[in-house]
């Protein structure tokens, strides 16, 4: 109704200044005359008059709508800065939730791998000085049984072996471990147990300890485990060649090797990296899977190492 009324009254004065402007006309037409003249003078002051104040009338509309179109500005950016600071807090607490999650599974992978090295292994390893004994003890006398503890034999040492890659691959990054140190230890342990030679290309400053590389140096190291225990399983590779690269901000890595079994982009990924897709795309990284028959499997890992969702 306020804003009905301010409009009904705005109309006045060009309505006066109307009014003005053709009694003005009919006066400078009609015959001079002393009081005509004067009133014709009033009239165009009138109108005059009407004119100023429907321009000040303009003014006082348009600084009111300016005023209005401020404080509706100031209200959204006080909204837009409550949601920037409610979206900072959630992103501060998901990454403490990802950081304890993360700890929590990498002390579990750890006692899981230590239980299976002590306990596991230690069994195996007696049961197999048993058989070997065995062995000894039937030859010439049982070849039966000296041939069947043979086989048993190489059939522990087939599990042995399957089982120290487990465990190598279960073990977490170190706290104060450098990446490249440890990507070379791992690809050492690697060639070692599979017979697979490696090659392994690190930038000087891979790792140099900061903080703000901790959660990206130990993905890049989880990620180089999982990926060598698929080529190990599936891949019948005799050679792999890791390149590690930090380039500003982004650190890549690539592995590729010279399997002859074909598989598919998303095999080659594996399950293992399956599970760890959702933390590198959470980090702002991406992994990306080519394979081809008789060609082998390249894997690119770029993943940044300052920047991210949850690097806050």
């Amino acid at each position: 109704m306020k804003t009905a009324l301010a409009r009904t009254a705005g109309w006045i004065p060009a309505l006066a200044v109307l009014l003005a402007c053709a009694v003005g006309a009919l006066g400078a037409g009609a015959p001079s005359a002393p009081g005509l003249s004067t009133v014709t003078t009033i009239l165009w002051l009138l109108g005059l008059g009407g004119a100023i104040c429907l321009l000040l009338r303009r003014a006082i509309d348009a600084d009111d709508r300016s005023r209005e179109l401020a404080a509706q500005l100031a209200r959204e950016r006080g909204a837009r800065q409550l949601a920037d600071s409610l979206l900072q807090d959630t992103q501060t607490v998901l990454s403490r939730v990802v950081r304890q999650q993360d700890a929590m599974r990498d002390d579990e992978r750890d006692r899981i791998a230590r239980d299976i090295h002590e306990d596991l292994g230690q069994t195996l390893l007696s049961l197999r000085i048993e058989l070997s004994l065995l062995q000894v003890a039937s030859n010439g006398i049982h070849p039966m049984v000296h041939q069947k503890t043979g086989a048993m034999v190489r059939t522990l040492d087939m599990a042995l072996r399957s089982l120290r890659i487990v465990v190598n691959g279960l073990r977490p990054l170190g706290p104060d471990e450098r990446l490249d140190t440890a990507m070379a230890r791992q690809l050492d342990e690697f060639t070692r147990l599979t017979g697979i030679t490696h090659r392994f290309d690190a930038a000087s400053n891979a790792s140099d300890g900061a903080s703000s590389r901790v959660e990206a140096d130990a993905l890049l190291y989880r990620v180089l485990q999982e990926v060598l225990s698929n080529i190990s399983s599936q891949a019948s590779a005799t050679e792999v060649s890791v390149s590690l690269q930090h380039r500003g901000s982004e650190a890549t890595l690539c592995i590729d090797d010279n399997g002859m079994a074909a598989r598919e982009p998303g095999a080659a990924c594996g399950c293992g990296l399956s599970s760890i897709r959702p933390r590198i795309e959470a980090l702002g990284g991406s992994l990306k899977a080519a394979t081809s028959p008789g060609r082998g499997t390249r894997l690119t890992l770029s993943l940044p190492t300052r920047h991210g969702m949850l690097a806050v």
